[in-house]
């Protein structure tokens, strides 16, 4: 856990081919986190037992929960409601917080 004043721009590094991802917190269902990834990386299919909101910082993405497509650009974010199963592809190089509560 973070006992600092954290800047996640400055905590993510782009790597090819992999995400990057840190954690604020992560216990059990209650995680709070970023990560970035470079352009065409996409993450599979997931369900969350718990409501999942992300929060572009920069770049633009992609993220598919059941039948609907969402283009997330910036300063944007969405929620993905529990037990939705949804995916990320990564449209430009992108840094995202995301919060699972």
């Amino acid at each position: 856990m973070y006992k600092k004043i954290i800047n996640p721009k400055d905590e993510l590094h782009y790597n090819l081919n992999s995400v990057d991802t840190r954690y604020i917190l992560n216990e059990g269902d209650r995680v709070i986190g970023f990560f970035a990834a470079t352009k065409e990386i996409s993450v599979p299919t997931q369900i969350s037992p718990r409501d999942v909101c992300f929060y572009v910082i920069e770049g633009v993405v992609k993220i598919s929960i059941e039948d609907k497509v969402f283009e997330l650009k910036a300063s944007e974010m969405i929620l993905v409601p529990k037990t939705n199963a949804y995916d990320i592809s990564f449209l430009e190089d992108s840094k995202v917080i995301f919060a699972r509560i």
